[in-house]
């Protein structure tokens, strides 16, 4: 069984205490954000930052009581809210054979859950689905990802959520920056479980660590791991492992959004050509 990745980045969640507040945050940042839905039997509800099929997530507890009823990831998100550890939380990659990717992972003996059905009701109506893939069972602060593979296909979902044009002269995002407790061990599952393509190794002297990046699709995942005492140690101490910050390419010159401007979230913009 090949082991390479056959699919793309499709979105990064950003959990918030209030949606409402949330949207109209990352709107005066300049992005068009719409209303998502509610996520049935889940006790959330989201909204969208979309630039094409890749997207940003607003996602908040809309009923707490039911999020713990759950029993599912949606009490992680209700534990995370509670401890202040908002903001980026998770990202997936978008696929065109789940059950393949199962599969590669058994082979792997790497665990994972699912894939398993979701589904979310939008307010005009339309029911969104989708199945999930969840190394580990949790993807809430974790130096992976989360697959999914929609049952509606890219134009239908593009035509029920438009991308918006947004003021900040967002395109798309381009990469994710990861950290990782065991650098090596993060290594190994992104290039020989989920299969991306290894690139560069380089140290980052301003955070004092080093950074090897993976790539898909005009996509790339930089995972960092500490090197000695500086800011990536006291990130992973005081935050723990997972995504940290998101690069988005543009239209205007590169601009770093800190997470107490944009609802606990790092953005970096880049310029786009």
């Amino acid at each position: 069984m090949s082991n390479v990745f056959r699919g793309r980045f499709d979105h990064a969640v950003v959990l918030v205490n209030d949606l409402a507040t949330a949207s109209a945050t990352f709107t005066r940042l300049g992005f068009s954000v719409s209303p998502g839905g509610a996520h049935t039997g889940l006790g959330t509800h989201n909204a969208i930052v979309r630039f094409g099929v890749d997207y940003l997530e607003l996602l908040a507890i809309r009923d707490e009581a039911e999020a713990l009823r759950a029993q599912s990831s949606t009490s992680g998100i209700v534990e995370r809210l509670r401890k202040g550890k908002g903001g980026l939380a998770s990202f997936a990659l978008a696929t065109a054979d789940i059950e393949r990717d199962a599969a590669r992972f058994r082979a792997r003996e790497v665990a994972a859950v699912g894939p398993f059905a979701m589904e979310r009701m939008r307010p005009d109506g339309r029911k969104l689905s989708w199945r999930l893939l969840v190394p580990g069972g949790d993807s809430w602060g974790r130096p992976w990802p989360f697959f999914i593979q929609w049952d509606q296909d890219d134009a239908t979902r593009l035509s029920w959520e438009k991308p918006g044009a947004h003021a900040n002269g967002a395109k798309r995002v381009v990469a994710v920056s990861i950290a990782a407790k065991d650098l090596d061990a993060a290594s190994a599952l992104y290039e020989r479980t989920i299969g991306l393509k290894a690139g560069a190794t380089q140290m980052v002297e301003e955070l004092a660590a080093e950074r090897r990046s993976f790539t898909t699709d005009h996509f790339a995942v930089h995972v960092y791991g500490a090197r000695g005492r500086g800011w990536l140690s006291e990130r992973l101490e005081s935050f723990g492992e997972g995504i940290f910050e998101v690069t988005i390419e543009r239209s205007g010159p590169t601009l770093a959004i800190s997470p107490s401007d944009a609802e606990g979230a790092r953005i970096a913009f880049v310029e786009g050509t």
